[in-house]
């Protein structure tokens, strides 16, 4: 696969779980290669629509993009990394006028993806789902979003070690989310990407179940990107599978 404003061919896939504990699923995958754009989005299990929230998120979002697909061409990474910001915060505001605006939050969901930009990945982040960077000669992946919870807060400014906020309650509680009181505050960031290197979104129902280490050899195991999907649920789930779980997942041919 080729997208039409990036240079480099490369193979995809994504995949969502139930997972083992809950009754329902509320994440979401988003796949868009025609415009270079792939996410993830986490429905938020305390919220009476959590799961609308998310498939909100996917059926507006790409459409979105699409609008200033035709200019793309003619940005530099900034420009599309302020468009990719901004289109994000257009969404969330959006959900948050039509479901949340009257004080009571009802409707929310995370975000992490990726648009890929001519030689770049420019990823965006909106709560605490993830996006990741497993170059080709390193041997565990780079986490490229912030998770934007209170236990990332801590993890930042130095009062907590990331192993530390993996089992603190303070994960669970987000600073940021699609549906968010407005104006909504997404983050992107842009990364150099080359051939052989891979790309993996997902939700908190994988990484807080699946090791970086494990993670990063799963994602070697196999040139074929369903492959590399399914062994990441299923690894997930063998260690509890306590949440739904998602994974979208980019490999860049060598």
């Amino acid at each position: 696969m080729k997208s039409k404003h990036f240079r480099y061919e490369y193979r995809f896939a994504g995949q969502v779980d139930i997972g083992k504990s809950r009754k329902s699923n509320q994440d979401e995958v988003i796949l868009s290669p025609e415009r270079g754009f792939f996410a993830v989005s986490d429905g938020m299990g305390g919220l009476e629509q959590g799961g609308k929230a998310s498939e909100y998120v996917k059926k507006a979002l790409p459409v979105t993009i699409g609008t200033g697909e035709h200019k793309f061409s003619q940005l530099n990474a900034e420009e599309a990394s302020d468009f990719l910001r901004n289109t994000v915060r257009l969404i969330s505001d959006r959900l948050y006028e039509q479901g949340n605006a009257w004080g009571h939050i009802r409707f929310g969901a995370t975000l992490a993806g990726v648009l890929l930009h001519d030689d770049k990945a420019i990823f965006v982040c909106l709560g605490d789902s993830r996006g990741y960077l497993l170059p080709k000669y390193k041997k565990n992946p780079v986490q490229i979003t912030e998770d934007m919870n209170i236990a990332g807060y801590l993890v930042r400014n130095g009062e907590m070690t990331k192993e530390q906020a993996k089992n603190d309650y303070r994960s669970s509680r987000l600073t940021a989310f699609v549906g968010m009181p407005k104006p909504a505050t997404p983050e992107t960031y842009i990364v150099d990407v080359k051939p052989g290197d891979r790309i993996l979104l997902c939700s908190d129902g994988l990484y807080g179940m699946v090791e970086e280490r494990k993670m990063a050899r799963i994602m070697r195991s196999s040139g074929n990107p369903e492959t590399v999907c399914g062994k990441l649920i299923d690894e997930a789930n063998k260690n509890g599978g306590r949440d739904n779980i998602s994974a979208a997942y980019i490999y860049f041919s060598a």
